[in-house]
């Protein structure tokens, strides 16, 4: 993966004034891709809902060359650490039943849902502006018992 990518990255969630910080970081051992680069925000402007549970979240973003040609393997996750959920986009064929690029619901360390995903390709900006703006509309699909995220409407 190019360094430019990374920067580029980092550059679009410094830009963004619903993210507060944006940093850089190298992947955990049990993460795919070499990086993910981080924003940090509030949740209010996501769904628009002053009785969402959560307020602090972050968007984690790696993407990793695949082994066709120019596309890419990527990850973009929505975090929310106070409820130890994640929701993120995944291209990175570890799931071929459910195409190239699948999204994916985990509650704490364990996954509660996954599904095919309409894929996105192109450059690493334009996944990552795309995905950025179909994120309230899928978050908008978690169903929720209590605090727990149980699956996604249909």
């Amino acid at each position: 993966m190019r360094a430019l990518h990374q920067v580029y990255l980092c550059k679009e969630f410094e830009k963004d004034s619903r993210f507060e910080t944006a940093e850089f970081r190298l992947t955990e051992p049990r993460e795919d891709g070499s990086y993910r680069v981080v924003g940090v925000t509030q949740t209010d402007w996501i769904l628009d809902d002053p009785t969402y549970p959560s307020t602090d979240a972050r968007i984690e973003v790696g993407f990793k060359d695949a082994n066709q040609g120019t596309e890419y393997w990527y990850w973009f996750n929505w975090i929310e650490p106070d409820r130890s959920f994640m929701l993120g986009w995944h291209r990175d064929g570890d799931h071929p039943d459910l195409g190239s690029t699948h999204i994916q619901l985990n509650q704490g360390e364990s996954v509660v849902a996954r599904k095919a995903a309409e894929p996105v390709t192109g450059h690493p900006g334009a996944i990552f502006h795309s995905r950025l703006e179909q994120l309230p509309d899928i978050l908008g699909t978690v169903i929720w018992d209590g605090d727990q995220a149980v699956g996604f409407a249909e």
